[in-house]
């Protein structure tokens, strides 16, 4: 993620009030918040800072839900799908700065990914045995 105001240099943080990234010269803290420019002079002012400026990523939720479910039961199938929208979530996340959920995303991606290797694994043990025991 890199800063609004100075590209190729590294966010830090969101701003309170507009939500976009900025890196650590760009931000000032003001009662415990963090603000661009803009939004602090508003705030200095006394008018409201938009509180709700962002917005969660439906697809980062999903992604949890899929991964999830997918531990417990058809996880050879939705565990692919759980890294799909993991990934899209991503990939929305990075280009919108007002959506939240990266670390939905983040989990759903490492929960899929571990659950899908252990049910490929597991469904591979039990061929292994059923071949071993003949049936």
């Amino acid at each position: 993620m890199e800063c609004k105001n100075h590209p190729g240099v590294q966010a830090v943080d969101r701003c309170t009030g507009c939500a976009e990234a900025f890196c650590a010269n760009c931000l000032i803290e003001m009662q415990g918040k963090q603000y661009c420019g803009s939004c602090k002079v508003i705030a200095v002012k006394g008018q409201p800072v938009i509180e709700e400026a962002t917005l969660p990523c439906k697809e980062a939720g999903e992604a949890l839900k899929y991964a999830i479910i997918g531990i417990f039961c058809f996880g050879i199938i939705l565990e692919p799908i759980a890294i799909s929208k993991a990934l899209k979530a991503k990939k929305m996340l990075d280009t919108n700065p007002r959506l939240t959920g990266s670390g939905k995303a983040t989990a759903a991606l490492i929960i899929g990914i571990i659950s899908l290797l252990l049910w490929v694994l597991g469904l591979i043990g039990k061929f292994a045995s059923m071949n071993k025991t003949g049936y």
